[in-house]
């Protein structure tokens, strides 16, 4: 067992909170508890991964693991027999989360209010349901709460009193958040009622938190608020600065909501560190942004919902054998599993996804790995395994057998709500399957869908999608065909078309849509880096630089478009503007193996050749083109280290399979 650092860790999560709302507010000495974390501790930007979707991501920061592993792919699942559809479940989760894993080490867990944790599972330790907060809304005096809701049992009758209804809150409660209050008419406009109900809910999650934090006897402490991404939802249209859509008035009465909200959870923070102690190590983090200035879609956020989701959130962590005032960089919300594990001095899992930021301690330790937490016997804490089910793959066999008349249909509302549930699942499991570059295995998920559904032509769109990047020119080609003229000709789809004709060494077709493109105002980022990947191919390198600036226009942390344009530099010769480039885009997402070695490569160029080695081992143990890494990594040991060389040499004869391409639709 590796050494352990921390003596117990507390794991804050502020859903959606983001540093461009945080920062003005640090400024003006808003926040003076966050403010004491960050300046004694490590703080950085923490990247999401796709979908971005709540259950999905606080299930990855409490596995270390994607969707497909974990098994929660989305807000509601359906009923097994169909009737209906219920909220994400813990017994749904198909493999263990850290306090599973720790009670298996025989430490001690306290878990309040974590997404998809109902019913509460026996672990060594206490769990709070989800479902606890969600009793606030009826709450009666003398009411019990629904079995499975906290764990052990015994702590049903401590913390039932602790539950806050909207009804508590007077007046003094809630014009912090809405001063002008009283200019509001309540019988028209149900926002105050509602902003109510987001208070109620979360001061109910902060009092079990605090009763639970003062005991003394725990390792691992997690707490889930979900607030601020709620008010972001209902009361970002209204932060300043002004947007269309919106009426002075509303955003003149609404406008204090957002801030005050951040300004309710640094109170919060305060009490809870008070009662974990100084020695406790905490690790504060959100799964996502939220956009609240320019970048707002429009003046509803409840209107596709997950574009108002920025691709970074925040991590913070303070504590004993933290450095203080340090920058956490490459971060990802994977890695917070795997960093609790290594300060709790535990080994990591080679199945989980993430790393650990051994870069934050001021004596990093040394870390143990192990194949997978998962096969061991040992009691973890789940639920008995007959409790265990996935929902999805259950709700699929009972459709089959009302298909073949064994058994009478829901009814329809029932049916269809279950349908719905099932298709989005599938969706959202195979975007996170395609977004961590497995193309191989999203592609048999997308051509399920496509067969499923041909009258929803994206899933073709995306089995053409994956026939580019895994080289297969003629199944692209018959996989276009089938898309309807509109998605064809859309930028997406002429993006597609261009990047099927690079493959097929087309290149003046591939210039001419791109210059066609180029020509038009393309709505996003994502789509701007595609277009300057087009340009560098055709080395219409000018314009690729164009593409890449409005993409960092659009989307001033793109990570792909810093990396475009250190693959510019690069052909330019212009090696040190290449490191820099290639340093900021992995500084921005650290598992990003082409940024790696393209850093590799500007280091080489401007003579750095010891650093040069360290990216490329990087790139090389992200599984980047292994023939590629052997060979650049031989020749610069060639002199330094032949007994290496020789070594790298001899494993590039071994390696020859390379990587399939980059390219991802709508990637940013």
């Amino acid at each position: 067992m590796s050494n352990r650092l921390a003596k117990r860790v507390l794991l804050i999560g502020w859903d959606a909170a983001d540093w461009k709302v945080i920062r003005p507010l640090l400024a003006e000495g808003k926040l003076p508890t966050l403010a004491r974390l960050i300046d004694g501790g490590v703080s950085g930007n923490l990247a999401t991964i796709q979908p971005m979707l709540s259950p999905m991501l606080w299930n990855s920061i409490a596995t270390g693991k994607r969707a497909d592993k974990h098994g929660i792919c989305s807000f509601v699942e359906p009923l097994p027999d169909l009737s209906g559809i219920r909220p994400v479940a813990s017994t749904s989760r198909t493999c263990k989360a850290i306090w599973n894993i720790l009670t298996q080490a025989g430490l001690t867990s306290n878990v309040v209010s974590w997404f998809a944790s109902h019913p509460a599972e026996p672990i060594r330790g206490s769990i709070v349901s989800d479902r606890y907060a969600a009793q606030s809304a009826a709450w009666q005096d003398g009411a019990q709460l629904p079995a499975g809701t906290v764990h052990p049992a015994s702590l049903a009758e401590r913390l039932a009193p602790f539950i806050v209804s909207p009804r508590d809150l007077d007046a003094a409660a809630l014009l912090p958040f809405v001063p002008r209050a009283a200019e509001i008419d309540q019988e028209h406009d149900d926002r105050l009622a509602k902003l109510a109900g987001i208070v109620a809910r979360t001061s109910t999650v902060h009092a079990a938190a605090c009763q639970l934090a003062h005991q003394d006897d725990w390792d691992f402490m997690a707490v889930y608020y979900s607030a601020i991404d709620e008010f972001g939802h209902h009361f970002m249209p209204y932060h300043p600065p002004h947007v269309g859509g919106v009426s002075e008035r509303d955003a003149a009465i609404y406008g204090d909501a957002v801030a005050s909200c951040y300004r309710f959870h640094d109170m919060m923070l305060e009490s809870l560190l008070a009662y974990a102690g100084p020695e406790t190590t905490v690790v504060l983090v959100s799964d996502h942004g939220f956009h609240h200035s320019e970048r707002r879609p429009g003046a509803d956020a409840w209107q596709h919902p997950e574009t108002w989701h920025r691709e970074f959130g925040v991590a913070c962590i303070h504590g004993p054998g933290i450095r203080r005032g340090g920058a956490l960089h490459g971060a990802t919300l994977l890695d917070v599993t795997p960093t609790v594990l290594a300060l709790l001095g535990l080994p990591i899992g080679n199945d989980m996804d993430g790393r650990p930021w051994l870069e934050i301690c001021t004596e990093p330790p040394t870390v143990d790995y192990v194949e997978s937490w998962e096969p061991d016997a040992s009691d973890a804490g789940m639920h008995r395994e007959e409790f265990r089910d996935d929902p999805v793959a259950s709700a699929l066999v009972m459709r089959q057998l009302i298909d073949l008349g064994y058994l009478s249909a829901a009814n329809e509302d029932g049916r269809a709500e279950c349908e719905q549930a099932i298709k989005d699942a599938r969706i959202n499991r195979a975007v996170a399957v395609a977004s961590s570059r497995r193309v191989a295995n999203a592609l048999p998920l997308w051509q399920e869908l496509a067969a499923a559904h041909p009258d929803e032509p994206g899933f073709q769109f995306q089995v053409a999608s994956c026939r580019l990047r895994l080289s297969q020119w003629d199944a692209c080609h018959e996989a276009i065909e089938k898309l309807p003229p509109g998605l064809r000709h859309s930028p997406h789809g002429q993006l597609l078309e261009a990047s099927l004709a690079i493959g097929e060494e087309r290149l003046g077709d591939a210039q001419a849509i791109a210059r066609t493109l180029a020509a038009a105002s393309l709505p996003d980022a994502g789509l701007y880096n595609q277009l300057g990947q087009l340009f560098l191919s055709t080395s219409a390198w000018n314009e690729a630089e164009a593409a890449f600036r409005r993409a960092l226009e659009l989307l001033p942390e793109s990570s792909v478009a810093l990396d475009g344009l250190a693959q510019l530099s690069l052909r330019r010769n212009d090696f040190p503007a290449a490191v820099e480039q290639a340093l900021s885009a992995v500084e921005l997402t650290h598992f990003f193996p082409a940024a790696h070695f393209h850093l590799g490569e500007g280091l080489s160029g401007a003579g750095r050749d010891a650093e040069a080695i360290a990216a490329y081992e990087t790139a090389l143990g992200m599984g980047f083109e292994p023939q590629t890494m052997h060979d650049r990594l031989a020749a610069l040991y060639r002199l330094r280290n032949p007994a290496r060389a020789a070594q790298h040499r001899a494993r590039s004869q071994a390696s020859s399979n390379p990587q399939p391409p980059e390219f991802v639709v709508g990637r940013r």
